[in-house]
């Protein structure tokens, strides 16, 4: 499926974000990617397509020399989502519940013309929610960041 592609490019370039310096567009990129899916209302391939080329760019620009190199550690690839459907049930669920609140998130950001600040989201949100959904952590952990973006998600029903 499309949409899982960019997702798993998104958290590629995340990847790229632990060891790089963002530039001034990738906060805006990371966002754009996780709001359209949620809110296009007829998400066809050419969007798709567009979101996943913005990544790839921003991630050269963000990682130029990983493109071209000999020996890549994997920082940077992209995410095999395989990795979340074969996980433990468990774990697998409470990793998309997170993923679908991240984008709803996501959304409201990508909307709002409020700063992030009055709606009380630190664009490293983002990131994190993404890295920890590619890492094999324990549920305990899963369930704190989920308490997190609950409580988040209240944050900004009170703003709006």
């Amino acid at each position: 499926m499309r949409e899982e592609k960019v997702i798993s490019a998104l958290i590629g370039l995340v990847g790229a974000c632990n060891n790089n310096p963002k530039t001034a567009a990738t906060d805006s990129v990371v966002i754009k990617a996780l709001a359209v899916p949620v809110l296009c209302q007829k998400l066809d391939e050419e969007i798709l397509s567009g979101i996943i080329d913005e990544i790839y760019a921003e991630k050269n620009i963000v990682a130029p020399d990983c493109a071209s190199c000999a020996s890549p550690c994997g920082n940077t690839s992209d995410y095999d989502m395989n990795r979340i459907y074969g996980a433990e049930a468990e774990i697998r669920d409470i990793k998309l519940r997170l993923l679908s609140k991240c984008q709803y998130l996501a959304a409201y950001v990508y909307r709002s013309k409020d700063s992030v600040e009055k709606l009380q989201i630190d664009n490293t949100y983002f990131y994190k929610i993404l890295s920890c959904i590619s890492y094999d952590i324990e549920k305990e952990q899963l369930l704190g960041l989920l308490d997190e973006t609950e409580a988040i998600e209240q944050g900004i029903n009170s703003v709006l």
